[in-house]
């Protein structure tokens, strides 16, 4: 019988979606392009206080989770991360590089560094919006 649970999405879980979708996408067109995601990481004497998480993406690379500690912001760090980032992309041959960021994040900081809104959907909780951003390599 048939039946629908929710349940918290375990390791094992996401591994079964993951390749699922793998094997989906070389069925229709022959290629997987899911590559595990590369992190940056800043510490300051062995405590981490800023991490960005990029992953390559059918051809282009997400920036996928950034955060900086606040005692560290304004200072470089961010622009360091990011830089080293798209080194990345652009070592692996990406053509451009994503970002998704909250209108109480960074958005500001992403248009600094060459990111060009493509896209504003507002509506969420709190008089929030998401913001998706583009930045050709």
């Amino acid at each position: 019988m048939l039946e629908i649970k929710e349940q918290i999405l375990t390791s094992d879980l996401k591994n079964w979606v993951e390749e699922g979708f793998g094997h989906h996408a070389i069925e229709m067109i022959g290629y997987n392009e899911k590559i595990e995601p590369v992190a940056f990481v800043a510490t300051d004497n062995q405590r981490v206080v800023g991490m960005f998480v990029g992953e390559l993406f059918w051809g282009a690379l997400h920036v996928k989770s950034v955060f900086i500690d606040a005692a560290y912001r304004g200072n470089g760090l961010g622009t360091r991360l990011m830089e080293r980032v798209i080194e990345y992309g652009r070592a692996n041959k990406c053509s451009f590089a994503f970002v998704e960021t909250m209108s109480f994040q960074a958005l500001g900081f992403y248009q600094k560094m060459g990111f060009q809104l493509e896209l504003t959907r507002s509506g969420y909780k709190h008089g929030t919006s998401f913001h998706y951003l583009r930045k050709d390599l």
